[in-house]
This record gives structure tokens, C-alpha cells and sequence, in this order.
């Protein structure tokens, strides 16, 4: 895989609003294997790739559920990972998890008044 190949899915991923389990598995699996594993310094996130994956995320946004997959694979594959990269994926795992408990209680609540 090239870095035009890693911008091309990531810029497919853009444009997904609704992606299938398959796809999150594949997006994560590939450009994590490809940045962690075949890129030098091989087995570790250092500064340089943390910061070219932050960039391309934050272009098509850290919600996804695609990029929240990459950004936790990249972690869990590497050896050694900068804490402002960890620091951003627990940033984006509590963003979405409040956004999903406020859904629920919306839910709750239209529920409760029947409305």
C-alpha cells in the first residue's frame, strides 16, 4: 500500500454515511496494518505517523465509525504510541458515547410523555 492508497480509502470513508461492519473491519484493518506494521520505524506510532493520521481524520471527522476503528487499531498494534494520540481516541470514544446517552434519553423521555 502507498500513502496515495491510504488517502484514497480515507477519502472514500468521507463519503460513507453509513458504513457496513465489513467496511469499518477493512478501513481499520488495512491503513493500521500499512502505518503500524510496513512503515518505518515498524511496530510503533511515533510523532510523525500519529500526526498524518490525526490530519486525515480530523479532514473527514473522528466520529466515524471507521476512523474511531483505525485510531484504536493503530494503538492497540503498536508498541509505543505518543499520549496525545491516545489522549485524542479517548477524547473521541467519550464524545460518542455522550452523544449515544443523550440519544437514549431523548428516547427515554419521548417515551415517558408518549410524545
Amino acid at each position: 500500500m502507498s500513502p496515495d492508497d491510504a488517502e484514497a480509502l480515507l477519502a472514500i470513508n468521507m463519503h460513507v454515511r453509513s458504513p457496513s461492519p465489513e467496511w469499518v473491519e477493512f478501513l481499520g484493518e488495512t491503513i493500521s496494518t500499512w502505518l503500524v506494521e510496513q512503515r518505518a520505524p515498524a511496530g510503533v506510532m511515533d510523532d510523525t505517523k500519529s500526526h498524518w493520521l490525526l490530519a486525515r481524520i480530523d479532514e473527514g471527522g473522528a466520529s466515524s465509525p471507521a476512523a474511531l476503528a483505525l485510531l484504536r487499531q493503530c494503538c492497540v498494534k503498536a508498541r509505543a504510541v505518543p499520549a496525545a494520540l491516545l489522549a485524542y481516541l479517548r477524547q473521541q470514544e467519550m464524545q460518542i458515547r455522550l452523544v449515544d446517552s443523550e440519544a437514549i434519553t431523548e428516547n427515554d423521555e419521548r417515551l415517558m410523555t408518549g410524545a
